[in-house]
């Protein structure tokens, strides 16, 4: 390689500008290094000096500062320079700002660096052959590359006479194929320039600190062999073996990241053990001692894994895995049941699905516990991570099966439940499987089946409505989406940790196909922090908590705090009106709101107000809280909390108060049509003020004792009115505000009084063909919750 003909000039106009980076220059803008020079451009001496180089300000937006350096010398292009660029022995240095300057020089290019966005225009007059095409590599400023560059025709080294006897190192040899290849090292901005003929067949290396000139041009090694460039992404995490054996790898990062597999920093991809996510947020593999797995993406990590000893580095630092998972992590429900994890696995039985149809075949497996299930390749079933998944605790297994592909489970216990849906074959320990025999006891039925990631694209999509979506879920449009939440948690464990620790503002988020029992105790969510679920988003039934225990509270709501997205169920849904009297599901102690919530199964109430004022319950189906008497959908022992857009079914009283409490606003609800008794209700004393308006009443007779049902009791005289107004009520047998106040079968009574005391109705529609719509009582709403 030719040595650069001395340092830069040290005069104090250079010494004070900034060393221009290498790696600049490879991002000079729009006009880049351009084309060679026109005709008629050069003006100075070109016997002595036949090559020229231009830097050209007047396409550039500001000022560019430059260095070039050759091997032979270099002297000014006519009068284009001025007072402040600077000419050494073999160098020029200077800036252009909206004008050009230009200089002829002899011998090659040594070294270039542009900062700026100037055009570089360079051309070597001085070719013997027209049709060869003039490469040059220049290293980086303070670095060295070591290159080779096969051609598919001959190639040449350009040496002025001077440099000959340097260029040793530097060879050209032709290969017994017919191509050539040059090999060579250069350093701290020098460069080495080769003639050729042909194409460029290979290079090497692909990517470092250099830069290539193809006949003037900066160029990419990818430009030049027509190569694609790998994908590129802002981050990296890698894995390096470092134990005796293998070791085991889970990476998630945030959404959006389209994580790939790359070969940074010497990293292998192996196929056949690493896997990366369709959505590219979850990379799995296993690395074995000594070797690499490395990953790029866009986004940031949220949690790391590794089973074994290796090294983690991010971004080429070392990573502390303590700082794992991060908010949004979503667990660890998917560490396991790959392909490369099937080596040693056994099992006393096992359940296959072989999909036959002519589309795919959703499947749902439960076992009975501690039967560590596992996927496996048995009897040549497919592992798909994209398409199967495993609860934490191995008694779970759903998943998508093609046509004509089997997907297989092992375990250690007995068959609880099957569903299949789609056309798919069920076969127990390799013999046909008949699903009639399905569920046995134990089985925890369907909530669980259902929202995972396969089934976002064929699932129903959100409703789009421009009324009320009365009960919530598909259309309602305040939902709480995982990417919003500070802590994601799975567990029992994990949810009474992140609400500890949570501060007002903070969202704790249960993933959609999340079901957690929270035994016997209470939770409390505190003021400022919201509970959510995803329920009604893309189908989403939303993530079940549920208690088959009776504790005096599930989940306690304080100050100002929010649950909503959830189901929440207790020991006794259904037809059972048994329980403990005091079993609750949810209560708030002040302004607490809860909504988009599906609520049942509790014997006492399914949501109460139990201290202080300001609570809203909305958009929540409260079911099944029917214990005989007790059982209320909604109860109210404190404030005056405001009750709307609920569906509300098969509770004792689906509203009631304890009388001695200032009321409730119950309005725009729709009441399905079974009650045990009346659905809404005040106990004496009444309190002081009911608003009873707008809400749509199927019930006609009453499961207690088939009688027909009295809709709305107040059971003495409020303080102030109970106003009863702009409802349907299907039972068809209106009061009479002059009649009876507890005739049997009518509508509204009010017991305890001989006559109407504070109680006032009007414009009220009674039996189920009255002359009104369900939008005429709840704007906008078509009726949709009728059963």
């Amino acid at each position: 390689m030719p040595p650069s003909n001395g340092d830069p000039t040290d005069s104090d106009e250079t010494a004070e500008r900034p060393s221009i980076s290498k790696r600049r220059l490879m991002q000079v803008g729009t006009a880049g290094l351009v084309g060679t020079l026109a005709a008629g451009t050069v003006v100075g001496d070109t016997s002595d000096h036949p090559n020229s180089i231009v830097f050209d300000g007047t396409v550039s937006r500001g000022k560019t500062d430059y260095e070039v350096s050759v091997t032979g010398s270099i002297t000014p292009d006519g009068e284009s320079t001025e007072g402040n660029d600077t000419l050494g022995d073999g160098s020029a240095s200077g800036a252009v700002h909206r004008d050009v300057d230009a200089y002829r020089f002899s011998g090659e290019l040594a070294g270039l660096d542009v900062d700026g966005d100037a055009s570089v225009r360079i051309n070597y007059g001085d070719s013997s052959d027209v049709s060869a095409k003039r490469l040059t590599v220049v290293a980086g400023t303070e670095s060295s590359v070591t290159y080779s560059v096969t051609t598919t025709d001959r190639m040449v080294a350009v040496r002025d006479a001077e440099s000959d006897a340097a260029e040793a190192e530097d060879t050209v040899v032709e290969n017994d194929d017919g191509t050539w290849t040059a090999t060579g090292e250069t350093a701290n901005t020098d460069g080495d320039t080769f003639d050729f003929w042909g194409d460029v067949e290979s290079f090497s290396p692909m990517d470092g600190d250099y830069t290539l000139f193809l006949d003037g041009t900066e160029v990419t090694a990818y430009d030049l062999t027509g190569e694609e460039p790998p994908e590129t992404r802002e981050h990296s995490y890698s894995f390096e073996g470092t134990g005796d054996s293998w070791a085991d790898y889970y990476l998630e990062v945030q959404d959006d990241a389209e994580m790939i597999a790359t070969t940074l920093d010497g990293a292998v991809v192996e196929p056949d053990f690493h896997w990366v996510s369709e959505d590219g947020t979850k990379a799995a593999g296993r690395v074995d001692p000594g070797e690499r797995h490395a990953y790029e993406f866009d986004n940031l990590v949220v949690d790391v894994t590794i089973d074994g000893e290796a090294d983690a580095l991010v971004d080429g630092r070392p990573s502390d895995l303590d700082y794992y998972p991060r908010p949004g992590a979503t667990g660890d429900g998917w560490k396991g049941g790959f392909p490369w994890q099937q080596v040693d696995v056994e099992r006393e039985h096992s359940y296959s699905f072989e999909g036959t149809g002519d589309s795919w075949a959703d499947y749902y497996l439960e076992v009975q516990d501690d039967a560590q299930m596992v996927a496996t390749t048995l009897d040549g079933a497919i592992i798909e991570p994209d398409f199967h998944w495993v609860s934490d605790d191995g008694t779970k297994a759903a998943g998508r099966v093609d046509p004509g592909e089997r997907h297989a489970y092992e375990f250690d216990n007995l068959v609880l439940d099957v569903t299949i849906e789609g056309e798919a074959d069920a076969f127990v320990d390799g013999g046909p499987s008949s699903l009639d025999y399905y569920p046995q006891p134990g089985a925890t039925g369907d909530g669980w089946k259902g929202g995972f990631p396969w089934q976002d694209e064929e699932a129903e999509p959100t409703t789009t409505q421009t009324g009320p979506v009365v009960g919530g879920g598909p259309g309602y449009d305040a939902t709480v989406a995982r990417s919003e939440a500070d802590t994601v948690v799975t567990t029992a464990g994990g949810l009474d940790d992140a609400l500890s620790s949570a501060g007002s503002g903070d969202v704790v988020f249960v993933p959609s196909n999340e079901q957690i029992d929270l035994g016997n105790r209470q939770y409390d969510i505190p003021d400022g922090v919201t509970l959510a679920s995803d329920r009604g988003v893309d189908g989403s039934a939303g993530a079940l908590l549920y208690t088959d225990d009776e504790p005096g509270e599930l989940l306690s709501l304080e100050g100002d705090s929010r649950l909503t997205g959830v189901r929440v169920r207790g020991p006794h849904p259904g037809d059972d009106w048994g329980g403990d009297s005091s079993a609750g599901g949810a209560q708030t102690m002040g302004a607490g709101e809860i909504d988009n919530c599906e609520v049942w199964g509790f014997s006492h109430h399914g949501i109460q107000a139990d201290s202080g004022d300001g609570a809203h319950f909305h958009h929540n189906v409260v079911r099944e809280n029917n214990k005989s008497g007790l059982g209320y959908g909604i109860t109210v022992d404190a404030g005056m909390p405001v009750i709307e857009y609920n569906y509300f079914n098969y509770n004792r009283h689906s509203v009631a108060t304890g009388g001695s409490n200032p009321g409730y606003v119950c309005r725009y609800n729709h009441f399905g049509p079974m009650e045990v008794l009346h659905n809404i209700d005040a106990h004496e004393p009444a309190g002081d003020r009911y608003e009873i308006h707008n809400n749509v009443v199927e019930t006609v007779r009453r499961e207690w004792d088939d009688n027909v049902n009295h809709i709305v009791v107040i059971r003495d005289a409020p303080d102030d009115e109970a106003l009863i107004t702009d409802n349907w009520f299907f039972n068809p047998n209106a009061p009479d505000a002059d009649g009876p106040t507890d005739q049997a079968g009518q509508a509204i009574i009010q017991p305890n009084n001989s006559s109407w005391t504070n109680v006032s109705f009007g414009s009220n529609h009674y039996g189920a063909d009255a002359a009104v719509t369900y939008s005429d009582i709840i704007p906008g709403y078509d009726g949709s919750r009728t059963n």
